[in-house]
């Protein structure tokens, strides 16, 4: 029966190992409507705020970073420093997947933020056409 305890206790120490070094749950992210509707999207600056703060917004509520919607905004941001290179288009193109990801996670508990989380992607996606 002791051998029993022992093998129970080395399990629970691995399960508390596991649950230890995960990332830990991210602060919610500051939303500020006058920072977001006062910056001009057709500057790579202001897109690159834009695009981390849809980042930090999903990680909030995913429970931390996903590398697959990392991905995403990293083809935003190339887009975005290149969008003189190969036009607006392809901005459109790689911020569509981001929206799409943050539908798919919106619930009735999150819509407030991952409601600007996609007005900061319209606005990423629209402005540098005018």
């Amino acid at each position: 029966m002791v051998m029993g305890s022992v093998v129970a206790l080395e399990e629970f120490r691995q399960t508390l190992d596991k649950r230890a070094s995960r990332v830990p749950v991210r602060e919610h992210p500051e939303i500020r409507g006058g920072e977001i509707w006062g910056r001009d999207y057709t500057e790579v600056e202001a897109i690159v705020f834009g695009l981390l703060l849809i980042r930090d917004i999903v990680a909030y509520h995913q429970g931390g970073l996903n590398t697959e919607f990392d991905h995403l905004c990293v083809n935003g941001l190339e887009a975005a420093y290149k969008v003189n290179d190969f036009g607006p288009a392809k901005l459109k193109k790689t911020i569509k997947p981001i929206k799409e990801w943050v539908l798919d996670d919106m619930t009735e508990d999150n819509k407030r933020d991952m409601s600007w989380a996609l007005v900061v992607a319209d606005l990423i996606e629209k402005s540098p056409t005018k």
